[in-house]
């Protein structure tokens, strides 16, 4: 009977080994699957960033480029409507930087 019972618990034992076995084969598969769903998930995200980025790229350049050209106008409207004064600060300018350097 000692028999008996060692071949029932050596039954068990191997009958327990290859269920968990079963049921690690059964998560590496899901945790494979779950590593390929985030990545391609991060993939997405990382594409959207990136065109959203650019996007945003673009806009500031296309507004830079507007208020370069606004302040362009500006500028010369002011000199052709003040030339003597545009003069003036020219000349005082290159004095203070002529100053400046000698230092």
């Amino acid at each position: 009977m000692g028999n008996d019972s060692k071949t029932t618990k050596d039954a068990s034992a191997t009958g327990d080994y290859e269920a968990i076995s079963e049921q690690l084969a059964a998560l590496r598969e899901d945790m494979s699957r779950l590593a390929e769903t985030v990545s391609a998930i991060a993939e997405r995200r990382g594409r959207s960033m990136a065109a959203d980025i650019a996007e945003g790229l673009g806009e500031a350049k296309h507004y830079a480029e507007a208020r370069g050209r606004s302040a362009e106008t500006q500028l010369e409207e002011s000199v052709a409507a003040h030339p003597l004064m545009t003069i003036g600060l020219a000349a005082m300018a290159g004095f203070l930087v002529g100053a400046l350097s000698r230092r």
